[in-house]
């Protein structure tokens, strides 16, 4: 209700006012006096909450008991339509949330991506285009370890549709009994040039071909060499054997680094 004071008119022991009607009141002063009496001061009031100030442990533990007295829930409707609730789990729901923050973390950023549903043709995997430059394959079967291949003219050319490429043959280690994927790195310095993989079964089997790969550019600086890096996500676990091939003729001082981890990223 709106109220709208006047001057005083029927004398200092009346106050007169006007409701939101319109009608005027008179009001003794005695009533308005307790009024006022009815409002404690500030030095006399007390806080609204009686308790004493909390530490953040005991605020937390009342917390934690509060959510045990009145869990939250989910309600949905299925699929045949019934309403059904379930109770949430706000340890299990972090829980959850952490694992799939870890696992894109991982999985993002990495170019190429070697999985079953991306392998080469029954056709061509039986071929034997590999076979022959088994005795070329450079081990790197420690993981987390870097190991360093230089002028691939070094080492036998891979024949290709268009003709010979000077390549380099690495051999990996395997995934780790928890059966997660692995991780290669590959950091091609000396020219920057387009690069290709074919990646081979322990059979020496061609699985997958990757033509032109994407890479970062790492430019020169103070403590390193600039290079090509190469992230390679394999998530096939018959995958053992790379064959790297550059586009172009390679120069003489050009080398290739590979590191490589099952699990989690090498660098």
């Amino acid at each position: 209700m709106s109220l709208i004071a006047l001057p005083a008119s029927a004398g200092d022991g009346y106050y007169t006012w006007v409701d939101a009607q319109g009608r005027i009141h008179n009001t003794p002063v005695s009533d308005k006096s307790s009024a006022k009496e009815d409002v404690a001061s500030p030095a006399d009031s007390k806080s609204v909450d009686s308790e004493e100030f909390l530490t953040e442990e005991q605020l937390e533990e009342k917390i934690r008991k509060y959510n045990e007295e009145n869990p939250s829930f989910y309600i949905w409707v299925d699929a045949q339509g019934v309403t059904r609730s379930q109770a949430y789990d706000a340890d299990a729901e972090q829980a959850a949330a952490d694992e799939v923050a870890e696992d894109s973390e991982a999985i993002l950023g990495w170019d190429t991506i070697l999985a079953v549903p991306f392998r080469v043709s029954d056709k061509v995997s039986q071929g034997a285009c590999c076979v022959g430059f088994k005795t070329q394959f450079q081990s790197a079967l420690k993981p987390f370890r870097s190991v360093q291949l230089f002028d691939p003219t070094r080492y036998r050319s891979f024949e290709t549709g268009e003709g010979k490429r000077p390549a380099w043959y690495l051999k990996i280690g395997k995934v780790n009994n928890d059966n997660r994927p692995r991780f290669v790195v590959l950091r091609l310095r000396g020219a920057k040039v387009s690069t290709n993989l074919v990646a081979v079964s322990s059979e020496y089997r061609p699985l997958y071909v990757e033509y032109d790969m994407p890479s970062t550019f790492v430019p020169e600086s103070w403590h390193g060499q600039a290079y090509q890096e190469y992230k390679i996500l394999i998530e096939d676990a018959e995958v053992t054997g790379l064959i790297v091939f550059p586009e172009l003729k390679p120069a003489e001082d050009m080398s290739l680094e590979i590191r490589w981890a099952s699990g989690e990223p090498p660098f």
